[in-house]
């Protein structure tokens, strides 16, 4: 009877620990046969997310993410990056006229929130989506996660034409859109110590970019204008009188 006692409780030990594994791993191999890639993939959960409707258009969009990210729904956009799995990886856009599909990119990246349907915007942004993407190995530590920049992307309605407005390198910390324009002025985190890092050694740099002119990209408070903002600082409350 102890011995069955003992092996009731060993079945169960190894049950617990099956079930705090993750569901799967990173795949080491590169040689597996489409059989093996299938396997794997009918233990992983891909989830389309909740539907998105643009107004006025036949156009859905289906956020693409994983089991392992939907149960980080609650929590914010890093937390969902915790274990390397991003928020969405991709997005679906359906046409539900003609019934065409089509992906957002052929590219890795990490989707950590899009807008669309923007109100009180010019007449571009009306027919534009927003993004804050990841698509960098920053710190080449061959992760894509929260460690590495985020940047401003827009595209067209049906997902075409995906373009980057922020720069390169630097990390996207919050954006607004200029009422009734096609303006949109955003904050970034730059990388000024080069130690692949986004922290408070840092510098925060606003940029202005209008989607109706080529290459509008510009720097709000240029580094001469910086420094002339600090040094006042430190004349009017650092400096002891």
């Amino acid at each position: 009877m102890k011995k069955i006692f003992n092996f009731i409780a060993f079945i169960l030990v190894l049950s617990s620990c099956n079930q705090s594994k993750p569901r799967i791993g990173i795949v080491e191999e590169k040689d597996l046969t489409q059989t093996q890639i299938d396997s794997i993939l009918n233990e992983y959960n891909f989830i389309y997310d909740d539907l998105t409707f643009i107004d006025s258009t036949n156009q859905v969009l289906f956020p693409i993410t994983t089991q392992k990210s939907y149960n980080r729904k609650r929590y914010s956009s890093s937390e969902y990056e915790v274990e390397n799995y991003p928020r969405y990886w991709n997005i679906l856009f359906y046409n539900n006229i003609s019934n065409k599909t089509s992906l957002l990119t052929n590219s890795k990246v990490r989707i950590s929130d899009f807008r669309c349907n923007i109100k009180n915007s010019g007449p571009i942004l009306k027919d534009r989506i927003l993004y804050k993407i990841g698509d960098t190995d920053y710190n080449k530590d061959k992760k894509y996660n929260f460690k590495d920049p985020l940047h401003l992307f827009v595209s067209n309605i049906d997902g075409s034409q995906l373009t980057r407005l922020s720069p390169l390198n630097e990390n996207l910390q919050t954006y607004q859109i200029v009422p009734n324009t096609d303006k949109i002025i955003f904050r970034t985190i730059r990388d000024i110590d080069s130690d692949f890092d986004f922290d408070n050694e840092d510098e925060l740099i606003w940029y202005q970019v209008d989607l109706s002119i080529t290459n509008s990209l510009k720097e709000i408070i240029k580094t001469t204008d910086r420094k002339l903002i600090e040094k006042l600082y430190f004349e009017q409350w650092l400096v002891k009188k």
